[in-house]
This record gives structure tokens, sequence and C-alpha cells, in this order.
């Protein structure tokens, strides 16, 4: 979803977010968020991406334009839960994490090339691996959230990197 500077500020408002947090926890620089808010550049795609994908999985919801109606911005309900422990097991190439959705428990497993890939990267130990995700995990949620309802099985949602790429 395309966001415009006006919702950005709302929703950052809504956070109790400065500038400088919404930068941090959409890995972009506070320079893309200035000038975006202040319309004075349009970020990338993948940025602008990030800057929204951060802010609806913190729980803000954007309203697109509706006939007479204008964007808007508002919390939504939140039915993922997660815990911000995530495991390496690069034996197995995967990372995985303990969410629950609407009350249901499953692990929540991210192909390990799939990080690589996503960050354009050749990871070799569990501490990069580990930040890699912790850097994505706005975008991990956002397909969490979008995947869970039809593909948890056998109590697991596998991540992969089209599925990240989909956000």
């Amino acid at each position: 979803m395309q966001i415009t500077a006006d919702q950005c500020r709302a929703a950052r408002s809504l956070l109790n977010w400065t500038q400088d947090q919404l930068a941090t926890n959409a890995s972009v620089s506070r320079a893309t968020i200035v000038d975006f808010e202040s319309n004075a550049r349009q970020p990338m795609k993948n940025n602008l991406r990030s800057i929204a994908d951060c802010m609806f999985a913190a729980g803000i919801e954007f309203i697109p334009e509706d006939g007479d109606l204008g964007v808007g911005v508002r919390f939504r309900e939140r039915k993922l839960e997660y815990t911000s422990n995530v495991r390496i097991d690069r034996f197995n190439r995967a990372a995985t994490m303990r969410m629950r959705f609407a009350g249901e428990d499953f692990l929540c497993v991210i192909d390990l090339d799939a990080v690589d890939d996503y960050h354009r990267a050749n990871f070799a130990t569990d501490e990069e691996f580990g930040k890699g995700v912790s850097e994505m995990l706005h975008t991990v949620l956002v397909v969490a959230e979008r995947f869970a309802p039809t593909h948890v099985k056998d109590g697991k949602l596998i991540i992969t990197y089209d599925m990240l790429q989909s956000s």
C-alpha cells in the first residue's frame, strides 16, 4: 500500500515515535523520514514499504482513500503475538520464533537462505543471522500475520524469500 506523508506523520504520532525511532525501526535513514514527511521527496519503493511495514507491525492500519473520504490512520486489531527470541539452527538452515495467531500457537520458521537473500549477504555465524533476522523483524511479522491464517501446517509457518518479497 502506498502511504502519504500525512499518514506517516499521523501514524508516528499515534505510536508516539520520533523521526529517529521510525528511521531505526524501518531501517532507513532519518533524512529519508524527514524528506518524506516534509514532502521534499518520495522514498524509494523498498524504503516506503519498510516504513509502512514497521508501523503495521507496531499496530497501525493505514486506511486508503474511499470515494469522497480521505486517507487515514488508526490502531488495528492485533491478532499476532510473538516472542522476540530467535533460535538459529545453521544445521537445518532455519531461524525459529514462537508465535500465536488468533489464539493458535505455532512455530515461525524462516529459511536462512531467505535471510541471506533478503539482505543480499552470506552470513556465517549465529550472531550474524540473529542480527539479520532482527533487522527484518517488521517484515517477518507482516508476513506471519498475512500468511498464518492459511499457511500454518503441523504447527509451523515456513517463511520463504518469496513471501518476504510479497509483503
